[in-house]
């Protein structure tokens, strides 16, 4: 691990660490994908060139006494592509490696059980937040499936309004919810 992290128990670590979980609480898409049950305070990391984090898997129980199960990794890219050479946050997927580099202000979940890492930095700062979830559905194809499930149920409201059949997806929906999360 080569990278700098604002020490999270400071002020600036505080105002980043609500600020990211306030906005997190506000949209409705990180819900409809993480299922959260709990989230690590974020924690604020800086690449500048030469540093990188080498393949790894995160831990699988975090929080010493109180513990939670992350079954996701979250990072919020805080810095624009443009503005840094290298850095991308390399996930190794069922579908093979993928480099991930997202605008300032985008999300990336992913299972925190995958090998990931991120890329040395060659150019610029490359700045992030990153955090745990623990997810009211741990299983990870149950968890995309009721995420593919909601958009799916949302797009077909948007284009043809409420209808029985949308109303009796919706049932399907909950009933899955019901049997599979773990509150």
């Amino acid at each position: 691990k080569r990278n700098e992290q604002v020490d999270e128990r400071s002020d600036d670590g505080n105002v980043i660490a609500e600020t990211v979980l306030k906005a997190l609480q506000r949209h409705a898409l990180f819900e409809a994908a993480a299922f959260p049950a709990r989230v690590t305070r974020p924690l604020m990391n800086r690449y500048a060139p030469g540093m990188e984090y080498a393949p790894h898997v995160d831990n699988p129980l975090m929080g010493g006494n109180n513990p939670l199960r992350p079954d996701l990794s979250g990072t919020l890219f805080l810095s624009d592509p443009g503005d840094y050479d290298g850095g991308e946050l390399v996930v190794d997927s069922l579908a093979g490696r993928q480099g991930v580099k997202l605008p300032a202000g985008d999300l990336f979940l992913y299972p925190a059980t995958r090998v990931h890492y991120v890329a040395p930095v060659t150019r610029g700062v490359r700045l992030g937040a990153i955090f745990w979830i623990q997810s009211l559905v741990g299983d990870t194809e149950k968890r995309s499936l009721l995420f593919e499930m909601s958009r799916a149920l949302q797009a077909l409201e948007q284009q043809h309004g409420p209808s029985p059949e949308i109303t009796q997806l919706a049932g399907c929906y909950a009933r899955l919810v019901h049997r599979w999360a773990q509150p």
